[in-house]
């Protein structure tokens, strides 16, 4: 057995070919920066709320992490940033435990530097990963060394040089960013991801939903953990992004505002009486999909850190996922210590607990979609169409009045156009009426259901007014021409134009253009 060796590029994958998405280094070291709080918090070096993690990146292409956590002791610092896949974490205290994460950094960089001192000692350490000569000697066509061990030592070194007794701290610093990471890496891009990432608190000026979030986890024995994490540079902390208003609609002509009215809970325990999740879905208009995808989508967290992104709650709904996800806002926070990450942490490994999480998610999941989203944008949707088909019945009136109508063809289409607004808005006044009596109206929305009933029975009356106007309108071409001209040349001019609207029926701009441009020809009749 002492003859096996670990090849080389086994550090590729667990490096450089570990995250698709460039940002995900930083969930890795936040995470790591957490577990180092919560080691500080519970030794009291910090008390509770004092952890902080800042943020620095600047012109000249380094970006800082660092946590003001317990730090490593000197003696087994070394070891411990040189190791790969060998945490002595607890893996039911901490979110970081496989001692995997921390190497995500070196696809990023030319170099990679971990500095760390823990409290009462008189030193720090330095590990200096060269990500540069990692990758010389990880090419298919380099030959130096077979083994990881070797590029290891080879492309790694350390200093401990001294540091005030009282410093504690773990930093991260990704040297020389590459191309095109540099251009992606910036603060504004940060920022975004750590919103919605990170395990911060929400903003509450914006989100006045938020203390009753939060007192409900802390009544029930789950508060939220949140970190205070900022910029160097800026020194103001970042917030997650919720607010009271929710933009929805993928379309600019579609879009309209949602308001977020209450919070609705949910809370599970697994077969084994532990916990399982605990969470929160904001109560709105449910008028569309959620436009701001950092918004969108209900959100899974473990440890306050989201798992995945806006997408991965989408399994849950049976039918209609990722169209239904979109139409939530909310989280859901895993609490049962046998649901494990994967190594990526954007997902979790399969498991008998997780297959139990499954199925409770599903079948909540789809009690809201049945609830919510169709019950409440069935009621947004009528109330849209009758709006909208009122305006259309009320424009066919006023063309009507204005003598739009020219021909024996025009006077068809009016007609056809008004038999299909009125049937719209019956359908509509239908499905407001049925959802009126099932209780299935919002009290707040009541009042507006109501009067957007009584507008579409008042409809039926103008629709009839409208129809008798069109049958009995005389033909609007009988002012067009002077009076010189015939009955014979009158009775040629009409038929023009009815050749013309029958010929441009659904492009009436058009023909309303040619026939402008017939009586401006005509209006001075040439001997």
């Amino acid at each position: 057995m002492s003859d096996i060796i670990v090849g080389k590029h086994v550090l590729e994958s667990l490096s450089l070919g570990m995250y698709s998405n460039p940002f995900d280094i930083f969930r890795e070291y936040i995470q790591n920066s957490t577990d180092s709080i919560k080691a500080a918090c519970e030794i009291s070096l910090l008390n509770v709320g004092e952890g902080e993690i800042s943020f620095s990146i600047d012109n000249s292409g380094t970006i800082s992490i660092r946590d003001n956590g317990i730090g490593v002791i000197a003696s087994l610092a070394v070891k411990k940033l040189r190791d790969i896949g060998n945490s002595d974490k607890d893996y039911l205290k901490n979110q970081g435990f496989r001692g995997i994460g921390r190497l995500g950094g070196l696809g990023y960089a030319d170099s990679l530097i971990f500095k760390t001192s823990a409290h009462g000692e008189d030193k720090c350490t330095i590990v200096k990963w060269d990500c540069i000569r990692m990758r010389e000697l990880l090419a298919p066509s380099n030959s130096e060394y077979d083994d990881i061990i070797s590029v290891i030592e080879e492309v790694t070194e350390f200093s401990q040089p001294d540091e005030k007794q009282d410093a504690h701290y773990f930093e991260v610093i990704l040297k020389g960013i590459r191309e095109p990471f540099r251009s992606v890496y910036t603060p504004e891009h940060l920022d975004e991801y750590l919103s919605a990432v990170a395990p911060i608190d929400f903003d509450g000026q914006k989100f006045p939903f938020c203390t009753d979030i939060k007192e409900h986890f802390i009544n029930n024995g789950y508060p939220i953990p949140t970190y205070n994490i900022r910029h160097v540079k800026r020194n103001k902390p970042i917030y997650k992004l919720y607010s009271r208003s929710l933009t929805t609609g993928m379309q600019q002509r579609t879009q309209t505002k949602d308001y977020v009215k209450s919070i609705e809970f949910i809370s599970e325990t697994a077969q084994d009486g532990q916990p399982l999740y605990i969470g929160w879905l904001a109560i709105t208009d449910f008028s569309g999909q959620i436009k701001d995808e950092r918004l969108q989508g209900i959100r899974l967290r473990k440890g306050n850190i989201l798992i995945g992104d806006n997408t991965t709650f989408a399994r849950f709904f049976s039918s209609e996922g990722a169209v239904a996800n979109k139409m939530f806002a909310g989280e859901v926070y895993i609490l049962h210590p046998d649901i494990m990450l994967n190594t990526k942490r954007d997902d979790f490994e399969p498991g008998k607990v997780y297959f139990e999480l499954f199925d409770k998610l599903r079948a909540w999941s789809d009690h809201i979609n049945r609830t919510y989203r169709r019950g409440t944008s069935k009621v947004s949707s009528a109330l849209r169409t009758i709006e909208k088909a009122l305006d259309e019945q009320k424009e066919i009136e006023v063309q009507v009045r204005a003598g739009a109508i020219s021909s024996d063809t025009k006077r068809d289409k009016y007609i056809t156009d008004l038999n299909k607004v009125s049937k719209t808005i019956a359908a509509a006044k239908k499905e407001l009426d049925s959802a009126i009596r099932k209780g299935a109206v919002d009290p707040e929305k009541k009042e507006t259901v109501t009067e957007k009933i009584k507008l579409a029975f008042e409809s039926e009356k103008a629709t009839v007014v409208i129809n008798n106007r069109i049958v009995n309108a005389d033909y609007a071409t009988k002012s067009d021409l002077p009076t010189s001209y015939s009955k014979d040349e009158r009775k040629v001019y009409q038929r023009i134009i009815e050749v013309i609207d029958s010929f441009f029926l659904h492009d009436p701009d058009t023909a309303n253009q040619l026939r402008e441009a017939i009586k401006s020809e005509l209006s001075v009749k040439k001997k």
